[in-house]
């Protein structure tokens, strides 16, 4: 093997054992309600997003800043595996999934921590950068 090939297996390696891949963030599942079916919206850490496992796309800087954030905010939440109650009729269910766990809630729940209230915002932002 010469030199630079060596080099370059070196580099490849040390970034798989690092962390390299930008690997997701959040993936939201959102099924139910008036529209019906199910969509699926995943973001990676590096700022890539797909809508139902589409074609992969970028996603704008304020809205990966706030999928970070919410990450954080949200981490506690999938840790323990929360879950907010179920749909009623015509209620949409939300589920957002993440390295920590999932978190699970209807739409217009009772109780619900503000947090997921600006999970519903994120999703339909990105939704519509995504899903066109």
């Amino acid at each position: 093997m010469t030199r630079a090939g060596l080099f370059s297996l070196l580099v490849a390696t040390s970034l798989a054992g690092c962390g390299g891949a930008a690997g997701d963030l959040l993936a939201f599942e959102v099924s139910g309600g008036f529209q019906g079916g199910t969509t699926t919206i995943t973001v990676t850490g590096d700022g890539r997003g797909t809508c139902d496992r589409g074609a992969v796309e970028p996603v704008d800087g304020p809205t990966l800043l706030e999928a970070r954030e919410l990450q954080r905010e949200l981490a506690p939440l999938a840790s323990s595996a929360r879950e907010f109650g179920a749909p009623g009729a015509d209620q949409r269910q939300y589920v957002v999934r993440m390295r920590e766990g999932s978190v699970h809630w209807p739409e217009g729940g009772e109780d619900l921590p503000p947090v997921l209230g600006r999970a519903v915002l994120l999703e339909r932002s990105l939704e519509e950068q995504l899903c066109g």
